[in-house]
């Protein structure tokens, strides 16, 4: 799929599920967007995480990855 489809069809799609946080790895804009907190169909929190900083997710907190590396 394309990225457009994945941020505006999919990802409202996991908030509306309730999904607690998706991931969107943007190969071409050499990032990784953040979705957190679904609310009323919409994620509440939305950051982008670039290269040189790390993050980890919700459900595995003391698990720390690089962006770098999920990127490559």
């Amino acid at each position: 799929t394309t990225l457009n489809y994945d941020r505006d069809e999919k990802v409202p799609v996991y908030a509306e599920a309730g999904v607690r946080e998706a991931w969107l790895v943007n190969l071409p804009g050499d990032a990784i967007e953040v979705y957190r907190d679904p609310r009323d169909g919409r994620y509440a929190d939305v950051r982008t995480a670039r290269r040189g900083e790390t993050i980890a997710p919700l459900a595995f907190p003391d698990l720390t990855l690089r962006v770098d590396e999920i990127l490559g």
